[in-house]
């Protein structure tokens, strides 16, 4: 018999493309190959309902807090505010002085 642990229902680092299926298969100790083919076939089956039902899944499952998933970053990078994204990279260097023409001089 098995033992409850306290398990959460997270977004799994082992991901084809959100990890929403790795995570409902590490929940229920299954092959996450084995979910991913039945959850295929019961989207087609369900004239494509089975994909609403992961874009929800999607945007309400949270991420494993030590390795973020590419939403979560990108959640986590929209609350730190643009201070961040507003600054230059160390080592970048600007070009100053420089004289751009819209159209090159022929010359007859």
């Amino acid at each position: 018999m098995k033992t409850k642990t306290n398990r959460k229902l997270t977004k799994s680092n082992d991901r084809v493309f959100a990890g929403v299926l790795g995570g409902i298969a590490e929940y229920l100790q299954w092959n996450p190959t084995v979910l991913r083919v039945l959850f295929v076939l019961l989207t087609i089956a369900s004239h494509g309902a089975g994909l609403l039902i992961y874009l929800l899944l999607m945007t309400i499952m949270p991420s494993r807090p030590e390795k973020a998933g590419f939403f979560e970053q990108m959640r986590q990078a929209g609350q730190t505010g643009s201070t961040q994204a507003a600054r230059e990279p160390k080592g970048r260097k600007a070009i100053h002085n420089v004289h751009e023409e819209d159209e090159p001089r022929h010359q007859d």
